[in-house]
């Protein structure tokens, strides 16, 4: 009976081809995502380029520039700056664009693309997975059972109990900022939009 014993040097040669093949196979992984990542940069350059904006950085894009306590102040620069839209860069291939013209605010509005799923689904917890999250076929169910409860005629005479709601608020922020300067809106407002659904909702 013969036993083979396996030399240590061969069984070390063995593990360092397995090594180098993966090595390898990492490297082209990397090279691949790399070039990918690369190519959607390109496509996203050609598609912003009718929204100018600020130069931005390739990796970390407009980050900087917001990196205040609030980003209200670079924001209101930007749209002095390009009144339609502008594009914003959060990072190497990740874009976003701000939209505050009216116009231009109609026509994406009244499209129907799917919705970004990176941005909604932060969403989900706080207001559910309702109307404005739904999409194609379920999204137009739903739509269409709530289109008559929101027609012009009905909504109409809630538009005053709108109004009153907003002027108490603004009445309040008045007296505050006569206090002081600063002002955290956040909460008056959702107590304003509280207090106008109670109203319309309930009628108290």
């Amino acid at each position: 009976m013969s036993v083979s014993v396996l030399s240590p040097t061969r069984a070390l040669g063995g593990v360092s081809g397995l090594l180098q093949v993966a090595s390898l196979l990492g490297l082209v992984l990397l090279l691949l995502k790399a070039a990918q990542l690369y190519l959607h940069r390109q496509w996203l350059l050609k598609a912003l380029q009718q929204f100018p904006s600020p130069p931005s950085h390739w990796l970390y894009g407009h980050m900087q520039e917001f990196q205040e306590e609030t980003e209200l102040r670079p924001l209101l620069k930007r749209v002095e700056k390009y009144p339609s839209a502008c594009a914003r860069w959060l990072w190497g291939t990740k874009a976003l664009v701000l939209v505050y013209d009216p116009d231009y605010m109609k026509v994406v509005l009244g499209r129907s693309d799917p919705k970004s799923h990176d941005s909604y689904r932060l969403l989900i917890p706080w207001i559910g997975n309702g109307l404005l999250l739904l999409e194609r076929q379920t999204w137009f169910q739903h739509r269409r059972m709530l289109t008559p409860a929101f027609h012009y005629d009905i909504l109409k005479p809630y538009v005053g109990l709108m109004a009153d709601s907003v002027r108490v608020m603004l009445d309040k922020w008045e007296e505050l900022v006569s206090l002081d300067s600063h002002l955290e809106v956040l909460g008056h407002v959702s107590l304003m939009t509280l207090e106008t659904i109670m109203k319309c909702a309930f009628s108290h």
